[in-house]
């Protein structure tokens, strides 16, 4: 079974274009072929990626900030304090 292919042109600033040329010769692959293989592996890698947040994620990060526009805050130091005055052995 025959692949059907497509061929996309896409207009890269002169230094990206050396670097890409570089980069496909310093492995002996053709340029073609070696934007290809890194176009696709950029793609699989996204949609492997971790899960976007869940619902409850985000509602907590969204009380979070909400709590610092609040002023409910705590500073590096107090918490610390507090911390070693807990667990003090």
């Amino acid at each position: 079974m025959s692949e059907i292919m497509e061929t996309i042109s896409v207009p890269l600033e002169a230094d990206a274009a050396d670097r890409l040329k570089r980069a496909a010769a310093e492995i002996g692959m053709p340029l073609a072929e070696f934007i290809a293989s890194a176009a696709e592996q950029f793609v699989t890698d996204i949609e492997n990626a971790s899960p976007a947040l869940s619902a409850d994620q985000k509602a907590s990060i969204e009380r979070g900030l909400q709590d610092v526009a609040a002023g409910r805050t705590f500073s590096h130091d107090d918490v610390f304090t507090e911390l070693k005055a807990r667990f003090k052995r």
